[in-house]
């Protein structure tokens, strides 16, 4: 922990690392709460907005949005920038890689002025001299690559040192330091973003890009130097066909690493693409048959794709250290408030209509069938991204939380029961009165107790075990789904939203579960992404867990561990509210 600022200031002179680190913030509020002086508190409070600052492509990344409009951090938190300013231009601070943070940032603010343009790029042109880089070290050099575009873009931007920092690059494609793939991405980025970029340096990408290929440098990324050459051969007026021939190619020679599987057919499909705008008749002919023959290898088994891309290993290694640290806090409440509040977790709302369709499948009509494999005529053809971000993310992510939870002690009976008691609305008494004029009291806390403790009891075993022992979790899930209903209108009751609906003949008629959600008082109080994640949960617009569970269409082997996660998400989410008697 800081001792001082002038210790914190010290820290800064010596990192030099790539990563961010995410204790910084936390061990300066805590040095900012101790501190008694005001003038001093404002000064830290700074600097961990600073700290929680990110720059990506040129511009500031907030940490997080609220359902206003605001975020944070935002630039209005440094009030008149003074502060910033002067650590920015101070001589004390020698550390290029935070005199260009300071100076992108004030170039960001409202006092902007091009010398602080000129800072950031300089800091980070030394900066980037400073970063020892090493092919098999994917994370390094996408990090490099991170840095160098922030500055690539002030320096178009500024018109400053535009040729300077095109020359760092082809310095660093001539050597080996960079890997093959952030090579491609910064070629890839530079031609895409680039103004008025000299000929020759057009030139000297297009033949590395060419050397790339001819050579088989780099035989894992041959389709993205094909690309380049395609892209650049535009700009330098050259042919594409042999190009678009070779891409061709590379996508037949991949679909042979898939046959007997459906997805064979889209490696067909961009090689037929490439051949037409080659203009390859007989490819194309080839091609067509191809797909043909191999319809009649289509089946709907499960296809598993192991990725190797070393973004989506950056991004598992993050959530890792992440859960790690949120772990090693030693907070239940925490890790709970996580759950609830982190917008890493869960996909964006839009993405829950937002389906894939491949050229193949506008050739043919399409039925979808439920899990009782009843024909659903409200199903949406094509491959949903919701789906997709919650089965290879979420559920990755949440699997991270609870499995170093349990382990940590940190995520249990005891601390869930807990937090449910202090935290949220569940333990609030509510009164009703019944048939008989009597008034009942209960919470909805200790109707959600058993199906916890029996889901905890069950993980704790799987855990020691290593299994999932998929029967254990019936009753856990199926009291956990059934009971979310009654949570939601309980819900809806107390923040006065309609619950009912009364027909012409005088009859009361329960609201629909999906009416509930749509309620314009119940969309005030809750975020979208919440309401999102409710409909894929529990309605026909994801995987209808509510009527899959009442009707009995799920079977042993369509229950896990993983069901309860997102359930025991869904109440915290729902119950992440207080109410007071007034």
């Amino acid at each position: 922990m800081f001792e001082s600022l002038n210790e914190y200031y010290e820290y800064l002179e010596t990192d030099l690392g790539l990563q961010k680190n995410l204790n910084v913030s936390k061990q300066l509020a805590k040095l900012r709460d101790k501190t008694e002086n005001e003038e001093q508190k404002k000064v830290i409070s700074f600097e961990i907005f600073f700290n929680d600052f990110s720059f990506d492509k040129g511009k500031y990344v907030p940490m997080f949005g609220y359902e206003n409009g605001d975020c944070y951090q935002n630039l209005s938190q440094f009030e008149d920038f003074e502060y910033i300013k002067k650590r920015g231009t101070s001589e004390s601070l020698k550390n290029p890689k935070y005199k260009a943070k300071y100076n992108h940032l004030l170039w960001e603010s409202r006092i902007k002025h091009i010398d602080f343009a000129k800072g950031a790029i300089d800091n980070y042109l030394a900066f980037l001299l400073l970063i020892e880089l090493t092919p098999n070290d994917n994370l390094t050099n996408h990090r490099f690559s991170k840095h160098f575009m922030n500055a690539f873009l002030l320096c178009q931007k500024i018109n400053y040192k535009k040729e300077e920092i095109l020359d760092f690059l082809i310095k660093h494609l001539e050597s080996n330091s960079l890997n093959g793939f952030q090579k491609s991405v910064l070629i890839n980025f530079v031609s895409a973003n680039g103004k008025k970029i000299p000929q020759e340096y057009l030139v000297n990408f297009f033949d590395y890009a060419q050397s790339v290929v001819d050579n088989q440098v780099y035989d894992k990324h041959q389709k993205e130097y094909l690309k380049i050459l395609i892209t650049l051969s535009k700009k330098l007026n050259k042919s594409l066909i042999d190009y678009h021939n070779k891409l061709g190619d590379l996508h037949i020679a991949e679909s042979k690493k898939h046959e007997g599987s459906f997805v064979i057919h889209q490696y067909y499909l961009d090689s037929l693409k490439q051949y037409q705008l080659a203009g390859n008749k007989r490819k194309v002919e080839e091609v067509t048959v191809l797909i043909e023959k191999a319809k009649d290898t289509l089946n709907f088994k499960t296809i598993r794709h192991e990725e190797t891309d070393p973004l989506l290993q950056k991004w598992y290694d993050s959530i890792d250290k992440i859960t790690t640290e949120l772990i090693e806090e030693g907070d239940s409440a925490n890790v709970f408030r996580y759950l609830i509040l982190s917008e890493d977790i869960f996909p964006k709302p839009e993405d829950l209509n937002n389906n894939i369709k491949s050229q193949l499948m506008e050739l043919m009509s399409t039925m979808n069938f439920d899990i009782n494999r009843n024909v659903d005529s409200k199903g949406k053809s094509g491959i949903n991204i919701y789906n997709i971000y919650i089965q290879n993310f979420t559920l990755r992510h949440l699997w991270l939380v609870f499995s170093k939870g349990i382990k940590g002690d940190l995520i249990s009976y005891s601390t869930i029961k807990e937090f449910l008691q202090n935290e949220t609305w569940y333990s609030m008494e509510i009164k009703e009165v019944n048939s008989s004029g009597e008034t009942e009291v209960y919470n909805w806390t200790e109707q959600l107790l058993p199906a916890l403790g029996s889901y905890f009891t069950q993980s704790e075993i799987d855990l020691k075990t290593q299994k999932n022992n998929n029967s254990e979790y019936i009753l856990s899930i199926d009291s956990m789904t059934l009971k979310f209903e009654g949570v939601l209108r309980a819900f809806s009751r107390l923040i006065g939203a309609q619950t009912i609906d009364i027909k012409d003949d005088g009859t009361q008629e329960r609201i629909s579960f999906e009416k509930l959600l749509e309620n314009e008082k119940f969309k005030a109080v809750i975020p979208e992404t919440d309401i999102t994640f409710f409909k894929f949960l529990f309605t026909s617009d994801g995987i209808n867990l509510r009527n899959n569970i009442a009707h009995c269409f799920y079977k042993v082997k369509n229950y896990s561990a993983s069901l309860m996660w997102l359930l025991i998400c869904a109440f915290l989410k729902l119950g992440n509210y207080r109410f007071e008697k007034q």
